[in-house]
């Protein structure tokens, strides 16, 4: 394997097994079609339907497009049909979501594309995968400040289906915050790359930097307010906890410094569906201590997965025990 990188972002790693290396004296200098020379290394000995896993890495330096070549030299000829191209954007946000899937139908718009340049695919897609109707589903991502001394605010867009927790924070700097998006769909509907954008800002927060705290909007605080009822052994009002919702702290946004990120999400939301045709479950007559069983079957007709719990009649005269929570796709 000849890897070819101009500037060494790229680098490639054997993976689980080891392949058995030898040397061969027939190799010439100079590949057919003076393309180049081979590589200055020995040859791996893949046997008849031996599979062998390979990883690439990249290591950018500097914020920049790079690309790269892996070619497979088979005896002292390059084969042109297998010849891997590698794709890398070295990137300085300041502003990173973390914890996100590469959007493989963006991969293989852009892979189908015959251009001089290609675009190295965003990290940036959520997928729910199958979700049942009328049931939250959850996925968490991460967001980091890469500064080391600004602050950052973000605030995600308003959507009715896709719920983000927090909608609306502050980021310190050089911190992480995780963000949940739940799903609840009461219809049942297809989404395909749903795009949500979130809107970030620099800002200054009116406190000395050493007194600037976190914050979100699921940040509570707890009051004890008096109320119009009394206790008759007491001369004071009672007294109820109120939680409201942290006010957010003053702040002013730096000029030209707004941004958006965005985020896809896609997801089959769908009913669950059952076929359960055994009413009775009769068993054979069964003596003392024998033990006998009975088999029936159940099946999930639906497109998504189908959780289901077994539980005694409350009338049964046997003890009452809830089975464990089982998913059936």
């Amino acid at each position: 394997l000849d890897l070819e990188d101009e500037h060494g972002a790229f680098s490639l790693k054997g993976m689980h097994s080891t392949l058995k290396k030898f040397y061969t004296e027939n190799v010439e200098d100079v590949c057919v079609g003076n393309e180049s020379k081979p590589p200055r290394k020995p040859f791996l000995l893949l046997h008849h339907g031996q599979s062998k896993k390979f990883e690439v890495i990249f290591k950018p330096t500097l914020a920049q497009h790079l690309e790269g070549k892996i070619r497979v030299l088979v005896g002292d000829i390059y084969s042109n049909k297998t010849l891997i191209e590698l794709v890398g954007e070295g990137h300085k946000d300041e502003f990173t979501l973390d914890g996100l899937e590469e959007d493989a139908e963006e991969r293989n718009a852009k892979s189908s594309l015959k251009k001089d340049i290609i675009d190295a695919v965003r990290v940036n897609h959520i997928q729910f995968g199958e979700c049942p109707v009328g049931k939250p589903c959850h996925r968490t991502f991460t967001i980091t400040n890469r500064t080391s001394m600004t602050i950052m605010r973000f605030e995600w867009e308003a959507d009715a289906t896709f719920q983000f927790s927090p909608k609306v924070g502050h980021l310190l700097p050089g911190c992480a915050k995780d963000i949940t998006v739940t799903l609840k769909s009461d219809v049942p509907a297809v989404f395909k790359r749903h795009l949500v954008k979130c809107k970030v800002t620099k800002v200054n927060v009116a406190r000395p930097r050493r007194k600037v705290q976190d914050w979100d909007d699921r940040m509570s605080i707890a009051t004890w307010k008096d109320t119009t009822r009394t206790d008759p052994a007491a001369s004071w009002p009672e007294k109820e906890k109120v939680v409201e919702t942290a006010p957010e702290p003053a702040y002013t946004e730096e000029e030209e410094s707004i941004q958006e990120a965005e985020v896809y999400l896609s997801a089959f939301v769908a009913y669950t569906q059952l076929k359960l045709n055994t009413i009775v479950v009769q068993l054979k007559n069964t003596a003392p201590n024998q033990t006998r069983t009975a088999t029936f079957r159940m099946r999930n007709r639906g497109n998504v997965a189908l959780e289901y719990t077994w539980v005694e009649a409350p009338d049964s005269e046997t003890e009452k025990r809830l089975h464990s929570t089982t998913l059936t796709r």
